[in-house]
């Protein structure tokens, strides 16, 4: 808890500055003179009863990027209290002091105007169309006529903003795969998505056969032989394995397909990836980890590193050891050119110096294809000159840079963080 109060406490010195808060305290003192003002007490126990329940039931402290940043949306109520307490503190000290009522307004204006000027420049978005250009670089290279399931915030209202309100690419229809799981969005919404065929009344992720409720793999069934069915950013962590299909990745987004339909080798070598290499993120230095770029950020680097995560996990699906060898070697040659491309653009001053801490786990990857390699081709080799060796000194470079560039907090959230130290400590494991 006094963890979460300390959190509490710096962010509101930083929104709201050290003198605007003994201000704030100020006139919460003064009931102790003017014991008739009720109106304080009551604004100083609702700041503490709220201060007290987010401190208590909310997980502030272990909070941190775009998810701390929706948090403090919910402390402008206290941070509101705060600043009519501040007016009344405001109020007495100029009683106090002595000066004329007259100079109370002119004293306030100053005030508000110096906030004003030293917020703008962090409040002046006029030129900022970072997560409109992500929303567009998407929409632009979806084929004809394409479904495509989201979730979450992003992705949801930024393609529904372009194809509703700009009619950028009206052709795809945007379905939030929360709301299709509630009764009322057919009867609702439904007759919005021209061509869009639900086998239910609502979307679960775990529907049984001839209920009224559909999966994921009964909603392909009825619309992927006809249009083209996509999924941005990423599917839902509780989505069961389809059973029919593939998801396989396409740019920033993961395209639907028959199983069997490609062979997973030669589409990891040839991923559609339009323009990723052209497309500008927002610069990391422009923005906090608690801005919506810093999640665009984000997903250009997941983007760039989604090709060889599937080569890799298509090469632990098999049971072919030769087919296991060659999708492990795909995956490192791909990992390999696109931290080498990304190096290049930091270089020519295309992306900034500091993208570079967004790619420790390109290192991460490259340490894991370079062990699987060690191991299946090699059997653990170590003599001197061999490819065992080169595959052994490879996990052990990569692993090396992936723990001495990963952010602090990768470190603590990164279940395998510490099973790669061991493995650093004693690579014959």
């Amino acid at each position: 808890m006094w963890g979460n109060v300390s959190v509490l406490a710096q962010d509101l010195m930083r929104e709201l500055t050290i003198p605007l808060l003994l201000l704030a305290i100020l006139g919460m003192l003064t009931v102790l003179w003017l014991p008739k003002q009720k109106y304080i007490c009551f604004l100083g126990a609702a700041f503490f009863v709220y201060a007290a329940f987010f401190c208590t039931f909310a997980n502030i402290a272990e909070i941190a990027g775009i998810y701390k940043g929706v948090l403090e949306r919910f402390w402008m109520q206290p941070a509101l209290l705060l600043v009519l307490l501040a007016g009344h503190g405001l109020t007495e000290l100029l009683r106090i002091a002595k000066l004329n009522k007259s100079a109370i307004l002119p004293v306030a204006f100053l005030i508000l105007a110096a906030r004003v000027h030293s917020n703008y420049e962090l409040c002046d978005q006029s030129e900022n169309h970072h997560v409109e250009q992500f929303g567009r670089h998407i929409l632009s290279h979806l084929p004809n006529d394409t479904i495509l399931l989201t979730s979450g915030d992003l992705s949801t209202n930024t393609f529904r903003y372009l194809t509703i309100a700009e009619q950028v690419r009206p052709d795809v229809q945007v379905l939030d795969m929360s709301f299709i799981g509630s009764q009322w969005f057919i009867p609702m919404l439904g007759h919005h998505l021209k061509g869009v065929r639900f086998p239910g009344v609502a979307y679960i992720h775990h529907a049984r056969h001839n209920s009224r409720l559909y999966n994921l793999e009964q909603f392909l069934d009825h619309n992927l032989p006809h249009r083209p069915v996509f999924v941005c950013l990423k599917p839902r962590d509780d989505t069961p394995p389809l059973v029919k299909y593939d998801i396989l990745p396409y740019s920033f987004c993961s395209q639907f397909l028959p199983k069997g339909a490609v062979d997973p080798l030669l589409y990891g070598k040839q991923i559609p990836a339009p323009d990723l290499n052209t497309y500008l993120p927002p610069r990391t230095e422009l923005f906090g980890d608690q801005a919506w770029e810093d999640v665009v950020l984000h997903e250009y680097w997941e983007a760039l590193a989604k090709p060889g995560r599937y080569l890799w996990s298509s090469g632990e699906e098999t049971n072919d050891v030769d087919r296991k060898k060659q999708f492990y070697l795909a995956a490192y040659e791909y990992l390999f050119r696109a931290k080498e491309d990304i190096s290049a653009r930091i270089n020519t001053g295309e992306l900034s110096p500091v993208s570079w801490n967004h790619t420790s786990y390109y290192s991460k990857y490259l340490g894991v294809q370079c062990r699987q390699l060690w191991v299946h081709t090699t059997g653990r080799s170590r003599v001197p000159g061999s490819l065992g060796e080169k595959y052994e000194e490879c996990q052990r470079k990569y692993f090396t840079d992936y723990v001495e560039s990963a952010p602090p907090l990768t470190k603590n959230i990164d279940k395998d963080f510490k099973n790669i130290e061991m493995l650093l400590a004693n690579p014959g494991m």
